[in-house]
Formats: structure tokens, C-alpha cells, sequence
């Protein structure tokens, strides 16, 4: 009897040693559990689109995305460690990070170049014709104030004295002032940028084609997470790089149209259309940042361009160069 016990005993200790290794692979490779805060944006689609197609599945993390309303309240959760990972604009989490919050650190971006266009009435052609004219933004020190006077910059004009600024308000306000001539001349994002094209108002200067770096938004993450679970980290970004290429793949682009109504909650198929088109051309490639990026994202800002920073200081570039390895020896 205990001889018949021994054997029992031999025998499901062999059959445990013949499956601990297949144990342990199936509990290593259980998904990784993530929360990923994100606002509602043009460059933010791209990591939705990522997740509605699968690939933070396919590289072993299991998403559960959170939709937040602003930057503080994601710069929040992530500081009290609720996530440890999301995709954030770059103005909230620059002014974060030069107020303490060091931890913080960008790795990538979903929008490296400005969103924007420069639209005009239609009786505005060239530069001059501006010159003596009105010119409306959202708000003095907002984003749409830099981006005004960095474009009457680049066509030859002196804010507020060859042409007038004006605070007008949110883009919907602004392209009805422009459409009913109490204005000349506005910055618009999309899908705005459709209705200018399609109601003939010109475009001065596109800042998706431009040579201007700015951190619209990227993935942001915690140092110490980095530290703790670099992997983890990884994986995120290689996800994140690869739905971006079936984002920008044009055989794709019913199901990228499909996802995208369901982040807008639009089945506008034109203005979803017109949004693919200009945030492939915002990030072309990589998710890719810069200091640059960040340097012109704080030169935006008047309270941080006087802080003396530097934009290199934010950034782990560890993982995008790491990318770019793997993707030259897969030959993309």
C-alpha cells in the first residue's frame, strides 16, 4: 500500500517536472496588463487605431484605454502612478515636467510637426496682400497665437504692425468670422482644413509639409517605470509603430476609417478622410521625437521659454533607436 502511494507520488511529481516548463512559458507569457489614458485628437487616433487592430495584442499587452477630457487630469494619473503609460499633448506635459514632475519623460510622438494651416479669404493671395489686414486666434498665449506669428514670420511679416491680431476664439468661431469677412485670415486644424479647400479659401503655408518640429502629443511615460519594466515599455512602442504603418497604408483604409468613426464617434467619412490624410503626413514614419520638438514646443509658451530648459532633458530616445535597429535588420 505505501509502495502504491510511493509510485502515485513518483509520478505526478514527474508529470509537474514535465510541465513546469511549459507552466512557467504560458505564465510568462500572460498579457500585460495596461491602463492607457488618452485625449480625443487628430495624432491620437493613430494609437487607437493600433489598439482596434490588434497589434498591443499581438506584442503581449492587454490595453484597457481611458479617455480623458484634459492634459492635467492624465499628467495626474500618471504622476500618482493609476497609469503608467499614455498618450499626452506636449504643452500639459512640458509645463508638468519644468514644475517638478521629472519623472516624466517622453519617448515617442504621434505628431511631430504642427497640425495647422494658415487659411485666408479668398481675395488674399501672396503675402502682401495680408499686410494692413486682420488676423484671428483662439486666444493671446495660446497655441494658435504662437502659430500666427510664427506663420506671418515666415511670409515676411511683423505681428502687430504689418497686420492686426485679434482674439476671436475656438476654431468654429474663427472660421465663421473668416467666412463672414470680419477677419482675413485664421490657423485651422482639421477637419476645418477640408472645408477651406472645398469652399476655395486659400492656404498660405501647411505646416504638416513644413520643416517646423513640434511635440503635438506622444506616448509619456514614468522613468521609474522605465527603470522597473523596460520590456513592457518596449513592447508598447513596437505596437504603437506598427499600427501607425497600417494607419498610413492606404490597403487599410476602410477599417482605419471604421476605427477612426468609432474614436470621433463620426461617420462623417470625408472629414475622417481629410484627417488620415493630414496625420500621415504629421508623422510619416517612425513615432519619432525630438529635442527640437520640445525646444519649439517650449519657445510657445511664455511663462517656459523664460525657464532656461531643455527639451533633450525630457526625452528617453533609448526605445525609438531600438526601433530602428529591429526594423533594419528586418529589412523595413
Amino acid at each position: 500500500m505505501i509502495m502504491k502511494k510511493t509510485n502515485s507520488l513518483l509520478c505526478a511529481s514527474i508529470v509537474v517536472f514535465l510541465l513546469y516548463p511549459c507552466l512557467a512559458w504560458a505564465q510568462a507569457k500572460a498579457p500585460k496588463e495596461l491602463k492607457v489614458p488618452y485625449p480625443i485628437g487628430g495624432s491620437t487616433s493613430y494609437f487607437w487605431v493600433a489598439y482596434r487592430a490588434g497589434f498591443f495584442d499581438k506584442y503581449g499587452l492587454k490595453i484597457q484605454p481611458v479617455y480623458i477630457r484634459g492634459g492635467r487630469e492624465g499628467i495626474q494619473a500618471l504622476l500618482a502612478k493609476d497609469a503608467l503609460i499614455e498618450l499626452q499633448g506636449g504643452s500639459a506635459s512640458i509645463s508638468a515636467w519644468a514644475q517638478g514632475a521629472k519623472d516624466l519623460a517622453f519617448i515617442g510622438a504621434v505628431g511631430n510637426k504642427l497640425d495647422y494651416v494658415l487659411v485666408t479669404r479668398p481675395s488674399i493671395r501672396k503675402p502682401e496682400d495680408l499686410k494692413g489686414k486682420r488676423v484671428g486666434i483662439s486666444q493671446f498665449g495660446a497655441i494658435t497665437d504662437f502659430i500666427m506669428r510664427q506663420s506671418l514670420k515666415q511670409l515676411g511679416l511683423v505681428p502687430e504692425k504689418d497686420v492686426a491680431i485679434l482674439s476671436v476664439g475656438p476654431q468654429g468661431e474663427r472660421w465663421a468670422a473668416l467666412v463672414g469677412g470680419h477677419i482675413d485670415a485664421s490657423v485651422f486644424q482639421p477637419p476645418v482644413t477640408l472645408l477651406a479647400r472645398k469652399n476655395g479659401f486659400p492656404i498660405l503655408i501647411d505646416f504638416s509639409r513644413e520643416d517646423f518640429e513640434y511635440v503635438v502629443s506622444g506616448p509619456i511615460t514614468l522613468r521609474s517605470f522605465i527603470r522597473s519594466d523596460r520590456e513592457t515599455v518596449m513592447n508598447f512602442m513596437r505596437a504603437l509603430a506598427d499600427g501607425m504603418d497600417f494607419y498610413r497604408d492606404d490597403k487599410n483604409k476602410e477599417k482605419v476609417l471604421r476605427f477612426m468613426g468609432e474614436f470621433y464617434r463620426s461617420n462623417k467619412t470625408e472629414e475622417l478622410e481629410e484627417t488620415r490624410r493630414v496625420y500621415s503626413q504629421v508623422t510619416p514614419g517612425l513615432p519619432i521625437i525630438t529635442a527640437k520638438a520640445i525646444d519649439n514646443a517650449i519657445a510657445a509658451d511664455k511663462a517656459l521659454s523664460t525657464m532656461n530648459l531643455k527639451g533633450a532633458d525630457m526625452l528617453d530616445l533609448s526605445f525609438l533607436q531600438k526601433l530602428e535597429e529591429e526594423r533594419k535588420v528586418k529589412g523595413r
